[in-house]
């Protein structure tokens, strides 16, 4: 990592209009067809055990609205909300093209304009790694959930395996770089521990996690693909197909889970 590196989330002020495009980067295209289908599979299944009785749902860094509208068509009453006003933007079109109602909202995780309590549900998903102040943004989270509500998470694990996977092939790499520079940062990548300390100190206990992984460990077959997806031989649902994200025990890259909050 180069001495004094920082996210770069200006590429989401930039190409936030692409989230839904068919030809977007695989960046994008990785969340929409690889990621989320696993996650919100996860989540559906947690909240289908716990039968919160409430229905709201905050979004947190909801980009183009992947994980707002998988809420709204469960009947969640979803706002989103997101710094990237392009980002925002394209979340709006999609939802209202879909026929969802959802709220959208321009805005930091850091400072949310919400007052405290509103929500019965916050998920906050490929967000944690990214923002300046981690506690400020959990602090937040807190203040807005209810008590007894559920927070909603997903990260990465700072280990040398996701350094590898998703700094040197994810976009260090010229052979197989699919996002820009910078893109993440692995010093704010989160080691599970650190994660559920924070939490704890702001008045949510970790109840589960869960790793997010490839269901077959070929790395040589992974490095064809992305090569294959960057030269045009592969199409981003091709490519979900192949890499077969599912939960798993194994934290040593992206991990996910929830925690309450305490009364």
């Amino acid at each position: 990592m180069r001495r004094g590196a920082k996210v770069n989330n200006e590429i989401y002020k930039v190409h936030g209009d692409r989230w839904w495009n068919d030809d977007a980067e695989f960046g994008f295209s990785s969340l929409r067809y690889c990621v989320n289908p696993v996650r919100y599979g996860y989540f559906r299944r947690i909240l289908q055990q716990l039968r919160i009785p409430g229905r709201a749902v905050l979004d947190v860094g909801c980009g183009g609205g992947f994980l707002a509208e998988e809420f709204a068509r469960d009947g969640f009453e979803v706002t989103g909300i997101d710094p990237s006003a392009k980002s925002v933007a394209a979340a709006r079109k999609h939802a209202a093209e879909s026929g969802l109602d959802i709220r959208y909202e321009v805005g930091r995780g850091e400072a949310m304009p919400f007052p405290d309590g509103t929500f019965d549900l916050v998920a906050c998903c490929d967000v944690l790694e990214h923002v300046d102040d981690l506690e400020r943004v959990i602090r937040e989270v807190s203040r807005l959930l209810k008590p007894g509500g559920v927070f909603l998470y997903d990260t990465v694990n700072r280990t040398w395996l996701a350094k590898i996977a998703l700094i040197k092939i994810w976009q260090d790499w010229s052979f197989t770089r699919c996002v820009p520079a910078d893109t993440h940062v692995w010093k704010k990548f989160i080691k599970p521990a650190e994660l559920i300390a924070i939490m704890q100190t702001c008045g949510l206990t970790n109840r589960e996690i869960k790793g997010i992984a490839p269901r077959k460990r070929n790395y040589l077959a992974l490095l064809r693909h992305l090569r294959a997806i960057k030269t045009g031989k592969m199409r981003n649902e091709e490519m979900a197909n192949a890499l077969q994200l599912c939960e798993t025990e194994d934290l040593s890259m992206s991990y996910m889970g929830y925690a309450v909050r305490r009364s």
